[in-house]
């Protein structure tokens, strides 16, 4: 007969290592959960033309219960624009005129913010103990664009789950998945109807299919389109509540008081 071996389970931290500066090339603001539960984290990216403050303030007026936040800022400065960065190229630096799809300076910019991005979050993971099920991204038009790419092509093929807020892949990135080789997350992308910037609604789903390729049967997508609303962040309420239903039914969280009961035992 097997012998059963009755242990009180061990303590759980409550508190995560703030991630170092020193280990990423990439500048951040981090902020511990409001209610001292760093569980989840929430890492923000902002859009084009923009930087990490804004958000800072955001993640901490989110108030999502134990989840820390990091705001980070896009590499590259946005030339002859003090204090506004991009996350890749954007404009031609003659014209001014943004950059298209054939133009192969966006991709190479793509794929040198994803290998920053895969350092930071091995750094996130190795050394400030988050779970990868546990990071989340929430991204702004271009810092959409980055957070799908990092859930979707970076080397950590298991994170949480992605807010995209009128962020897709760039059209140059479309290539087909491998059968069995998806993301198997969750993703939210919402989408004014009155977009100008992505175009048409038939562009904006033929968009959001490319995203849905490269995730596997068991990942939860959901594409939401948002009346009267341009290319910008959430402003109605109806748009907030859907963000934060979609934290809520996809973030885990941890149940302090049955961890802090005396009669609770871990058997093996």
């Amino acid at each position: 007969m097997q012998a059963i071996n009755v242990q009180t389970p061990p303590a759980q931290s409550n508190k995560a290592t703030p991630p170092k500066a020193s280990k990423t090339k990439l500048s951040f603001d981090y902020t511990p959960s409001q209610d001292g539960i760093d569980h989840n984290l929430l890492v923000l990216l902002h859009g084009l033309g923009d930087s990490k403050g804004p958000f800072t303030n955001l993640g901490k007026q989110l108030k999502l219960p134990q989840t820390a936040t990091l705001s980070v800022q896009a590499p590259e400065p946005v030339p002859y624009m003090d204090g506004c960065f991009q996350w890749f190229p954007s404009f031609d630096m003659l014209t001014g005129d943004l950059l298209t799809p054939a133009n192969p300076e966006r991709l190479k910019g793509l794929l040198r913010t994803r290998e920053m991005m895969d350092g930071l979050i091995n750094h996130l993971i190795k050394d400030c103990g988050f779970n990868p099920s546990n990071i989340f991204f929430f991204g702004f038009s271009q810092g959409g664009t980055v957070a799908l790419d990092t859930v979707l092509f970076g080397k950590v093929r298991n994170l949480g789950g992605v807010v995209s807020i009128s962020g897709y892949l760039l059209e140059e990135q479309r290539v087909d998945r491998k059968l069995g080789d998806g993301y198997a997350g969750y993703i939210l992308v919402t989408q004014g109807e009155k977009d100008g910037t992505v175009g048409s609604k038939f562009e904006a789903e033929k968009r959001f299919k490319a995203i849905e390729r490269q995730c596997g049967s068991t990942a939860e997508t959901l594409q939401i389109f948002i009346t009267n609303k341009d290319h910008t962040m959430p402003s109605s309420e109806r748009e907030w509540r859907l963000i934060h239903t979609f934290f809520g039914k996809n973030m885990s969280r941890r149940n302090i008081e049955l961890e802090n009961m005396s009669d609770v035992y871990l058997v093996k």
